[in-house]
């Protein structure tokens, strides 16, 4: 049998959730244009359309809303995450928070997701210094987890950045979270799999790295100056280049476009361009683009959230993507259990 590191364009399994690649820019959800989709819908939208293939997030939001408000007032869930949080990564506390759940009733799909969705939004909003607890009746899922003093286009900010962590293809979480699925496992277990495959950095963690570049610069021409050292040292400039967009990946523009209009300060106007320096650089230098995680590290920290929260957002994004595949692998019911290729010593 062939061998391919990595797995890299080995076809693991069917499916009819998303396209990732196609032509080396597009990215489409059940058909739809994901990049339309953040100006003509909803993350809540998009979550019944990857769960539920609905475009009409009216029953996503009613449930995600219950959950969320239920679960501000679980006693017991919100002191274990109070507990966790001063001994470890918001990775560790949100895992451990899912976890809680157990098994999730899963006769309907879009509660079940709406649920683990929701506990994720908690477990994030916690860290905010400021309320989370009213929730917008359009952008309800971004509305619980900024502070209830937040903006119309910090929310619209947010929940397209939702719609495009939302579903990615068979990518290291979501293949982990299929595998687990795969066994007759449970949800809750698959996004488990999912959350601890995602904390690394070369997959959700990329973008804490891209973001803690660039505040280590002063300037545009520190930047340059340090990011020419760092390749000539060869070292990795975490955000840029995808396994699979080839062109350029689609959802960095739209990203890049609301950081441009939320940075109104001299700091926050003096850290976009230091990003576009990085940016032109690597694009002369290794002709590499940005990928989601560069501008979207930046964006989530415009919007005034702390760098090690960045990726249990990508989490509360990616959740239904997760779901949504956990549900498909069940149906196929076949185990994923794919072979080795024996490097040791042949006999003993």
């Amino acid at each position: 049998m062939d061998y391919s590191p990595g797995l890299r364009g080995v076809v693991a399994g069917e499916t009819e959730i998303s396209t990732v690649g196609m032509e080396g820019t597009s990215l489409r959800y059940r058909g739809y244009d994901a990049i339309e989709l953040t100006s003509s819908h909803t993350y809540s939208d998009v979550a019944s359309l990857i769960i539920d293939d609905k475009l009409d997030g009216s029953s996503y939001k009613k449930s995600f809303a219950s959950h969320y408000m239920s679960l501000l007032e679980d006693s017991e869930l919100i002191e274990l995450i109070n507990r966790l949080k001063s001994q470890q990564h918001p990775m560790d506390v949100l895992r451990t928070a899912i976890s809680y759940i157990g098994e999730a009733d899963e006769s309907n799909k879009l509660d079940a997701a709406s649920k683990v969705t929701a506990i994720a939004c908690l477990t994030i909003a916690s860290y905010n210094q400021e309320p989370s607890d009213k929730l917008d009746q359009d952008f309800v899922v971004a509305s619980s987890l900024l502070p209830n003093t937040s903006s119309l286009q910090q929310l619209e900010a947010l929940d397209d950045m939702l719609i495009l962590y939302a579903e990615h293809g068979f990518n290291a979480s979501t293949f982990a979270a299929r595998v687990t699925a795969s066994t007759r496992s449970d949800l809750t277990s698959a996004i488990v799999s999912g959350v601890g495959t995602l904390k690394g950095e070369l997959h959700g963690g990329a973008n804490e790295a891209a973001v803690e570049l660039i505040n280590t610069f002063n300037t545009p021409a520190d930047a340059s100056k340090g990011v020419y050292q760092h390749l000539e040292e060869k070292k990795k400039i975490m955000g840029f280049g995808h396994g699979v967009y080839k062109i350029q990946d689609p959802r960095s523009p739209v990203v890049k476009k609301w950081v441009e209009v939320l940075s109104t300060t001299d700091e926050s106007i003096n850290r976009f361009e230091i990003a576009k320096t990085i940016d032109s650089i690597m694009d002369s230098e290794k002709k590499l683009f940005p990928n989601v995680d560069f501008y979207g590290g930046l964006l989530l920290s415009e919007l005034g959230f702390a760098v090690d929260v960045f990726t249990p957002i990508f989490v509360a994004g990616r959740s239904v993507g997760w779901s949504a595949h956990y549900f498909e692998q069940r149906s196929q019911d076949i185990l994923i259990r794919p072979a080795a290729k024996y490097t040791g010593i042949e006999e003993r």
